[in-house]
């Protein structure tokens, strides 16, 4: 693959996946009852009212958002970025086998938890390759 080609890959493969992320923004800022509303429509049992889980569900969104913010940024110079692209990759790659992991020791649909890990680790290995290949 042609160095030129593989920054255009990679980039709009960052802003995707940024983009996906930064979404999680949304749900930071839902009410309660749409969370209960989802969670009961993906089956995933009682939902737990708590302070600890509107805690957790909150600020990881958040957390997916600001790291979505800084993938779109890191792909609007991917030449200058490239080295940290490759970390980025892999820790995509690491993040993908431990969600998947998790989501079947702790009984996610398996929908869900074959849609979650072992693509997040395909896209991290496409970043980690594409990264390479960039100039």
């Amino acid at each position: 693959m042609k160095p030129k080609t593989a920054e255009r890959i990679l980039y709009w493969l960052l802003i995707v996946m940024g983009g996906m992320a930064a979404s999680a923004i949304v749900p930071a800022a839902m009410p309660t009852r749409f969370m209960v509303a989802i969670n009961d429509w993906l089956g995933l049992g009682p939902y737990p009212h708590s302070t600890l889980t509107e805690y957790l569900t909150r600020s990881l969104s958040i957390l997916y958002a600001m790291l979505g913010a800084l993938t779109i940024y890191v792909a609007c110079d991917v030449r200058r970025y490239r080295d940290l692209l490759v970390v980025m990759g892999w820790l995509t790659v690491v993040l993908g086998a431990a969600l998947t992991v998790l989501d079947f020791a702790i009984g996610m649909p398996a929908r869900w938890s074959w849609g979650e890990g072992p693509p997040t680790i395909v896209v991290g290995l496409a970043i980690v390759w594409l990264a390479r290949r960039v100039e």
